[in-house]
């Protein structure tokens, strides 16, 4: 259940009165603490090209689920590969700047409002969770597999070893070894686990920082090899 909050004032007709009426807060509860959309729009917001009243959050809770998913909703009316830049950035900002894991950044035509202009966070969600951006988010997948540079998987050892770690950490995503780590929507608490992770292996070679730094599987291989080669701590 999503928590109880004072209702806005709002006004309607009753047995021929004018009386108060309320509507809900919209509020995103994720990971046990409450967010305002309006706060990870704003953030969202920053993405190139992005502007007041073209990006949505809301939390959209699946069925069985005991934590809702952040979804973003992005007024696009391009074609998915010319979206899928906007996705990524829209993540690694929110990622960034709020430690938010993004579990969708959905592309829509329209951007449903009340009749006084406010943004219809809940049609969203539930157009979510009906599935009518199943297709869209599929086809963003694509692309996004078949962005990635060329070339096999490098068989080092080191780099090996951690995309296992992230594969565990981060079930039911496809990370490549050049994704980047934010904008695939790993969270701050994520980065946290990957990075005791790999200081139980190579105890104090990385500090946490340094994974902002090296945020794709390979750069990140690439740069402990280094230190490890040159036997710094």
């Amino acid at each position: 259940m999503r928590p109880s909050l004072p209702p806005t004032a709002g006004c309607g007709p009753h047995g021929g009165e004018l009386v108060i009426a309320g509507r809900a807060k919209e509020i995103i509860f994720v990971n046990g603490q409450n967010y305002f959309p309006h706060d990870i729009e704003a953030i969202a917001q920053r993405a190139s090209g992005l502007e007041l009243g073209k990006v949505a959050a809301a939390g959209c809770r699946p069925p069985g689920a005991d934590t809702e998913r952040l979804v973003l909703f992005v007024l696009h009316r391009g074609s998915l590969a010319d979206f899928l830049p906007v996705a990524r950035e829209v993540a690694r900002l929110v990622n960034e700047h709020a430690g938010l894991e993004v579990a969708n950044v959905v592309p829509i035509r329209r951007m449903p409002k009340t009749t006084s202009g406010k943004i219809q966070r809940v049609a969203l969600e539930k157009s979510w969770l009906a599935g009518e951006f199943d297709a869209e988010t599929a086809e963003l997948e694509r692309l996004r597999v078949a962005a990635q540079a060329p070339g096999e998987r490098s068989t080092s050892e080191i780099e090996n070893h951690i995309q296992a770690i992230i594969d565990e950490l981060l079930p039911g995503k496809r990370v490549e070894p050049d994704d980047n780590l934010f904008e695939v929507g790993a969270s701050s608490l994520t980065l946290v686990q990957i990075h005791e992770r790999i200081d139980r292996e190579f105890p104090g070679r990385l500090d946490l920082s340094e994974l902002f730094d090296y945020p794709t599987v390979r750069d990140l291989a690439g740069h402990l090899a280094s230190k490890l080669a040159g036997g710094s701590v």
